[in-house]
């Protein structure tokens, strides 16, 4: 458990994290602690988005007023209790003062990853020492007011990689912003970012990024959904197949009827900085591949109207994308529980 981060690159074995650290160390007459790496506590952790749904209530259309009175002073109570969050020994309590934040507390207070907007853990995939070539980034993001991506857990990492945060980066393809991503339809189709070595160092990854699109079904349900039918969940998983695989191959991304095989163009995105590494001649189809499906920096900032993408494999065959409903605020009243993140 750790980070390589300037503020505090440290880390610690996460086996024993529950043991009572103090500046790295464990004093001698204590006993370590484990436990903590149990998988759900871990996993739970990283979908712990309970604080959200304080944040969220409020713009649930058609919630009776008593109702969201009564599910915020409750969530209210829970957050001023920090039961709201994972809350974690601080394997790092007054380790390295001067540029640790949490230095002084005893616990770290934990959340989902995504409420940095960096709803794909892309970050720690730039530490240089991992020399990654290629990053399959496939987001289910509800950035939109219609609940499907536009980008933004790109553009947030692409941020930090430029903030000088991250001790030692190989740094990230330049993203272009929001906007762009829906005004070129960045965020309806398979699109590679990295590929112009003049416009990103040559050392970062490349980024084939595989955004949630209507290509069979309306997937673009809301995270606070709680409950799914079979039917949905079988639409859901074959969407996600056709947006991996472009209807198995049977999508025209060109529009022209010659785009090259999808299959021959993933493989020539993770052989492309190997390519250049050995000075290897580029074959002249992943030239192809890549004119077709990488971003070739224009950017297009102008503020673009309601996002309403169209099927692109047909009419579904059943159920349809949501906004957030009734059914899961009556699901806080009863259980205020957990909260399933899609």
């Amino acid at each position: 458990m750790g980070s390589y981060d300037a503020l505090n690159p440290a880390f610690a074995p996460l086996q024993f994290v529950g043991s009572d650290f103090n500046n790295g160390k464990v004093s001698n007459s204590d006993q370590c602690k484990a436990g903590v790496d149990n998988v759900g506590f871990v996993v739970g952790t990283s979908s712990s988005l309970f604080n959200q749904a304080f944040l969220q209530i409020a713009k649930v259309e058609g919630v009776p007023d008593f109702l969201i009175n009564l599910i915020n002073n409750t969530l209210a109570n829970l957050g001023s209790e920090n039961r709201d969050v994972a809350i974690w020994p601080n394997p790092f309590f007054h380790y390295n003062k001067v540029s640790n934040l949490n230095a002084e507390s005893p616990t770290l207070t934990l959340v989902d990853g995504g409420e940095d907007l960096q709803n794909i853990p892309l970050h720690p995939l730039t530490w240089a020492p991992r020399e990654v070539d290629l990053i399959i980034a496939i987001d289910g993001s509800a950035d939109t007011t219609t609940l499907w991506p536009n980008g933004t857990a790109l553009v947030a990492t692409y941020q930090r990689s430029i903030s000088g945060i991250n001790v030692a980066s190989a740094g990230f393809p330049t993203i272009p912003d929001q906007n762009t991503f829906v005004n070129l339809g960045l965020n309806s189709r398979p699109t590679i970012f990295g590929c112009d070595s003049t416009n990103t160092s040559s050392t970062a990854p490349l980024v084939l990024y595989l955004p949630n699109a209507p290509y069979s079904f309306l997937s673009n349900v809301s995270t606070f959904d709680l409950e799914y039918t079979t039917e949905e969940r079988n639409a859901i998983i074959l969407n996600g197949y056709n947006v991996a695989t472009l209807g198995n191959s049977t999508v025209d991304i060109a529009g022209h009827g010659s785009t090259p095989s999808w299959p021959v163009c993933v493989s020539c995105a993770i052989l492309w900085r190997s390519f250049a590494r050995t000075n290897t001649q580029v074959p002249t189809v992943c030239g192809d591949c890549f004119r077709t499906y990488c971003w070739n920096g224009t950017v297009d900032s102008s503020v673009p109207g309601t996002y309403e993408p169209a099927m692109v494999l047909g009419e579904e065959s059943s159920g349809g994308g949501r906004a957030v409903e009734l059914s899961w605020v009556l699901g806080w009243v009863v259980v205020l529980g957990v909260v399933y993140v899609f």
